[in-house]
């Protein structure tokens, strides 16, 4: 199965705001990232990290077993996943979080976006179902390439005002893409 959606750049700003509006507090999980890296990963903090991970993203059901791998194996977790977010192999970065018990695909990459929004995507159930992304190491990469490209695209529209152009990261791209794919019949497919 093929499917595309249909995104205009005009349409971006309301997509990132209403994502921002039935998610919130994703810049707390944020500053809660920049603070964790900045103490390079204490092991409780790392655990609390994917906590909140868990909680913003509605992923309590798996929490207590990802939580059973430990303070100190979810602290490197981390740490390995941001040095390969840092070395540019984001991919890698997924893997690395995929060894803690139970962290999928999706959640792996709600962690990795929140370690580095600037970097990476989520890739969860949403987009693969309804925009046709293969839930793998090549689907997530394909993924976070097509948004890459979206951002540069979005940097230089004259349909966008030139500060949130300036402002806008790669997963806030994935955010309007995911309220897009959300819209009722919005997909085609052929």
């Amino acid at each position: 199965m093929f499917v595309r959606i249909s995104l205009t750049p005009s349409e971006v700003p309301e997509l990132v705001k209403r994502h921002r509006s039935e998610y919130p507090g994703a810049e707390a999980v944020e500053q809660f990232a920049r603070r964790l890296i900045a103490a390079n990963f204490p092991p409780a903090e790392a655990t609390a990290f994917i906590e909140g991970v868990c909680e913003w993203g509605g992923g309590e059901r798996n929490l207590s077993r990802i939580l059973d791998a430990g303070d100190a194996t979810i602290a490197q977790a981390l740490k390995s996943a941001n040095e390969a977010i840092d070395a540019d192999d984001v991919v890698r970065a997924i893997w690395e979080l995929q060894h803690l018990p139970h962290l999928g695909l999706s959640f792996a990459s709600k962690v990795a976006r929140f370690l580095a929004p600037d970097k990476c995507v989520i890739l969860d159930s949403v987009i693969r179902s309804r925009i046709g992304y293969v839930e793998s190491s090549e689907g997530y990469s394909e993924f976070l390439r097509d948004c890459t490209q979206l951002l540069k695209m979005l940097r230089t529209s004259p349909d966008l005002e030139a500060s949130l152009r300036d402002r806008l990261r790669v997963c806030d791209v994935e955010a309007a893409v995911f309220m897009k794919a959300k819209e009722k019949n919005n997909n085609v497919s052929s």
